[in-house]
């Protein structure tokens, strides 16, 4: 299920993460899309400020303004 709660809220990476599509360095910011579940898993699909567009884990992000990165429910 697609929950889109978080839909515009920004956040930013906690250390690099490695995609398919290229790293996303520490420090870098995207706008958060919608989080989903997968096989068990919650993931943010997060669009970065650098165009690319993937899922993360909710333990690999922050949200600005909040103290704690997501956390699974």
């Amino acid at each position: 299920m697609i929950d889109r709660t978080q839909a515009g809220t920004r956040c930013y990476a906690l250390r690099l993460i490695r995609t398919v599509k290229g790293d996303v360095a520490r420090g870098s910011y995207g706008t958060v899309l919608y989080a989903m579940e997968n096989l068990g898993r919650r993931l943010m699909l997060v669009q970065w400020d650098t165009g690319m567009t993937v899922p993360v884990f909710p333990d690999e992000i922050a949200v600005e303004g909040q103290l704690s990165s997501f956390s699974a429910e």
